[in-house]
């Protein structure tokens, strides 16, 4: 006799992620095509330290992270802020945090919490230089034998050259970082990153 599955699944607030979906302009079908038969490929940064496990979907449409409880505790109790953020600022460099999920497997006693998020490296141009800059020089240079491949992320040391926008866009990269950056501040976030990515024409 086949035994019933215990494993529960959980989705957090899905009226607010579904309507943070809908502000990045990200459908209901989309996300469920995106897992759809194709397996998660794992993915394992070299250069982090969380010790978080990260997958992308097939289509490299999503990121999957797994969360510690005390993060899931902390995104759940500010998300209204940030989709109020979201809402008035469409461009914002912050992640678009798509759902929030918990799966339990009472048998076993274990439950991993997992967020989706769009991947800001998505694009139709192929991307061949990743970058998490901090702002600072202290340890931040990659080792130059995890330099291997372009999903290498590098960090402030390792980037030589000088990135040109032009007034137009340096202005509005600059005025979003400020709205941003005002927020993490009002939340108390003090440990965060630009994410760069860098397209050789």
């Amino acid at each position: 006799k086949a035994r019933a599955t215990t494993v529960s699944f959980l989705s957090h607030q899905p009226l607010l992620f579904a309507c943070m979906r809908h502000a990045c302009k990200i459908s209901d079908a989309e996300v469920a095509a995106a897992f759809g038969d194709d397996k998660l490929v794992e993915l394992k940064p070299q250069t982090s330290k969380s010790g978080r496990a990260f997958f992308m979907t097939a289509d490299e449409r999503f990121i999957i992270k797994t969360l510690a409880k005390s993060e899931a505790d902390f995104l759940l109790e500010h998300v209204f802020a940030y989709y109020d953020h979201a809402a008035r600022f469409p461009h914002t460099l912050l992640p678009w945090h798509c759902g929030l999920y918990t799966l339990s497997d009472k048998d076993k006693g274990r439950e991993v919490t997992l967020v989706l998020e769009a991947n800001a490296f998505s694009s139709q141009c192929p991307i061949h230089e990743r970058y998490d800059l901090k702002g600072s020089v202290v340890g931040r240079v990659t080792p130059e034998h995890l330099k291997q491949g372009v999903d290498t992320i590098l960090k402030d040391l390792d980037l030589k050259q000088r990135v040109k926008l032009g007034d137009t866009w340096r202005g509005m990269l600059l005025r979003q970082l400020q709205h941003d950056c005002a927020l993490l501040e009002t939340l108390q976030i003090v440990d965060y990153s630009l994410l760069l990515g860098v397209h050789h024409a």
